[in-house]
């Protein structure tokens, strides 16, 4: 086991480009998490803790240690999803601004809100919003998460707001869709948090 997360976080480092030091700094845990294993060299014992294998695979992309190196567990969009990847190839002030706000700023994403989990928070259908995907989500802030489906490598982005219920973490929809009711608990596995959504909010003019 300890050779097969050695030889993952190998992979993990030309597929991304990134060092073990660097990657950890991204994700927020301790260098020596990742150091210590590559350090440790072929008869080493140290194993990866699930959490961090779950945070490089939402970080990165790369499919978890023991699955083909061709697999990456991917959103799926447009299928039940709450909001899609928004596009700056297009021409227009609304993505003049998006743009200002996230080029040249590392790990800003922008996303386009497609459903109803949020509308009590204020965030509707059409909405744009970004994401920073180095925040660590607060009591209370909304958040965009995946939740994976491991055995079919499938994911699906959810927007909701980050709650603490000891001894757990949940997410929680604010809509009046009966819908969205179901609480996830963040797990770690199946449920992980990608980013924390910001204050900034566009919402496309309606030409009547």
């Amino acid at each position: 086991m300890a050779r097969l997360h050695r030889d993952w976080l190998r992979r993990v480092s030309e597929i991304t480009g990134l060092a073990p030091t660097t990657l950890a700094k991204k994700i927020k845990i301790a260098p020596s998490t990742l150091t210590r294993p590559m350090a440790e060299g072929d008869e080493g014992t140290s194993t990866l803790h699930a959490t961090t294998i779950d945070k490089i695979v939402a970080f990165t992309g790369v499919a978890p240690p023991g699955t083909p190196a061709s697999a990456v567990a991917k959103p799926l969009r447009g299928f039940n999803e709450d909001a899609a990847p928004f596009s700056l190839d297009k021409a227009d002030p609304l993505t003049s601004a998006v743009r200002a706000l996230t080029v040249g700023r590392n790990g800003i994403d922008p996303w386009t809100i497609k459903s109803r989990a949020l509308e009590l928070a204020g965030y509707l259908p059409g909405d744009v919003v970004l994401v920073d995907l180095n925040a660590t989500a607060r009591q209370g802030d909304a958040v965009c998460a995946y939740v994976y489906d491991w055995p079919k490598m499938k994911a699906e982005t959810v927007m909701r707001i980050y709650q603490r219920a000891a001894p757990v973490d949940i997410l929680v929809a604010r809509s009046l869709d009966p819908a969205f009711d179901q609480v996830l608990v963040i797990d770690g596995e199946r449920i992980v948090i990608k980013g924390v959504i910001l204050p900034h909010r566009f919402r496309p003019q309606v030409v009547a």
